[in-house]
């Protein structure tokens, strides 16, 4: 057996699978956003080691915990922690969504200009973790300086597990500390900001175990001690891997809170946009670039709320959204619904509904923000392809992608047939799929996925093709484009 881990924002999820991926048993445990009136969001690294012992134990618990043969890891990225010479927390996690940075990246991107992080970490310019470190200094001085060191949720609860902090490639992208180029972290840029190469979590490949399982660890779960613990993926490479993304000219949607596309090519370019992130995909030899959408589930969520419909699982919301016909009989959604803004637009587009009339409902209103999200998706697949990098094929995972409406409206909005992994959550299938991986080093991550992965089923655009093709020509239209075009 296998079991896999997803150390998510909101819950963290364990997985017990057969080596063939299938699902043995499950566990989840959520954990607190703290949001401060700043605009800072934190969480607590201790309430998070909480988590995954309990999801742990929920999951095996079922089981003979003595036949898992290894521990595979998905992890959010991006979420700091500074931690004092022996490992312990001074102070809460820094969540990803923490918004304290961004006085401090304007500065720094003012200072130095985009083209100069482009260059070094492949990003267009200074956020996450970068601008909270200049706050940090400014804040608190001495916090940041050696011997106290940088860690990230995933690298750290690797240690709690094995005794090593270690995260992959693609975490460390996620951190803005890292050179895709070089595969390290920048030299240049920790200078600036004042920090040693030392202070930051190891970096290890995704097909070496950070470490055995501890044997505190082992007593409290059942698991043996001494069985590999794979280093921290960033949980959208994991769904990569569950989801089937591993070769050039395919994108995978990603539909959580945030829908994410992460573009995967066979060499390394620019971004495709200022947000973008690139680095290497755990599978050798090819590269990949998450471009967030920002708003997603959430936007779907927020609609259940105000409309009162809040507590639908996926076939009720399924219901409803079939109450309404293509177009939403004429309601029309920008979703950009939370505060980061959103790419290629106007600094400050807000989200807004309009043609709305008395007679419309809550059908038609949750309707327009999925075909709102499906061409927002759409907009994103632009950037895409007129950057020069292919989108031969669609996959789709997460929560909308077990939907018989939404997958439908995305095929018939983009003209592409949309392959949907439904089963298992994709990053904890893709966790599972590393945790096979050291265990069988000769065979590769790409064959692994693919007979790991559960049955998928196929959309293809339907007959309301071309109403969505002119209803995007007409969302387009209607948005405030930036000068810039990004």
């Amino acid at each position: 057996m296998l079991l896999g881990l997803d150390l998510g924002t909101t819950n963290v999820k364990a997985l017990v699978s057969d080596l063939a991926g299938r699902r043995i048993s499950s566990g989840s445990s959520p954990v607190s956003l703290f949001r401060l009136r700043d605009g800072g969001v934190e969480q607590d690294v201790e309430e998070l080691w909480r988590a995954t012992r309990t999801a742990m134990r929920q999951a095996l618990a079922s089981v003979d915990a003595g036949g898992v043969a290894a521990v595979g890891v998905s992890s959010q990225g991006g979420a700091l922690q500074v931690l004092d010479p022996e490992g312990r927390p001074l102070g809460r996690v820094i969540s990803w969504l923490d918004q304290r940075c961004r006085p401090y990246d304007a500065m720094l991107n003012e200072e130095l200009g985009r083209d100069w992080f482009r260059q070094r970490i492949a990003h267009g310019g200074s956020w996450l973790s970068v601008g909270q470190v200049l706050r940090l200094r400014r804040e608190q001085p001495g916090l940041v300086d050696a011997p106290n060191r940088l860690g990230f949720v995933g690298d750290i609860l690797v240690s709690r597990l094995c005794g090593r902090a270690v995260q992959d490639r693609t975490s460390a992208a996620l951190t803005l500390f890292y050179n895709p180029r070089r595969r390290a972290y920048d030299p240049e840029l920790l200078q600036r900001l004042g920090l040693e190469a030392g202070q930051l979590p190891s970096l290890g490949p995704v097909r070496a175990a950070a470490g055995g399982l501890l044997p505190e660890v082992a007593q409290e779960t059942g698991m043996r001690p001494g069985i590999p613990v794979s280093v921290a993926v960033h949980d959208q490479y994991a769904s990569a891997l569950g989801t089937g993304a591993v070769e050039a000219g395919t994108t995978m949607i990603g539909t959580g809170t945030a829908w994410v596309l992460l573009v995967v090519g066979d060499r390394l370019l620019r971004p495709l946009t200022d947000d973008a992130f690139v680095c290497h995909h755990v599978v050798d030899g090819l590269w990949g670039q998450i471009l967030s959408m920002v708003n997603g589930g959430s936007a779907v969520t927020w609609a259940l709320e105000i409309t009162g419909l809040s507590g639908r699982d996926g076939p009720g919301i399924d219901s409803v959204l079939e109450e309404a016909a293509p177009g939403s009989d004429g309601v029309w959604c920008w979703p950009y619904m939370t505060p980061f803004g959103a790419t290629g637009l106007e600094p400050g587009t807000a989200g807004r509904l309009a043609g709305l009339q008395l007679s419309h409902r809550a059908p038609q209103l949750l309707r327009a923000v999925v075909e709102g999200l499906a061409y927002e998706l759409n907009r994103h697949l632009e950037f895409v392809r007129d950057r020069g990098q292919a989108v031969n094929r669609l996959v789709m995972g997460g929560g909308a992608a077990g939907s018989r409406v939404t997958p439908q409206i995305i095929a018939d909005v983009t003209g592409m047939p949309l392959r949907c992994y439904a089963g298992v959550e994709a990053s904890l299938a893709g966790a599972v799929v590393l945790a096979r991986g050291l265990l069988e080093p000769g065979m590769s991550l790409e064959a692994l996925a693919e007979v790991m992965r559960s049955s998928t089923r196929e959309i293809r655009p339907g007959p309301d093709r071309a109403f969505y093709e002119a209803g995007y020509r007409k969302y387009r239209s209607s948005l405030p484009l930036s000068r810039e075009g990004r």
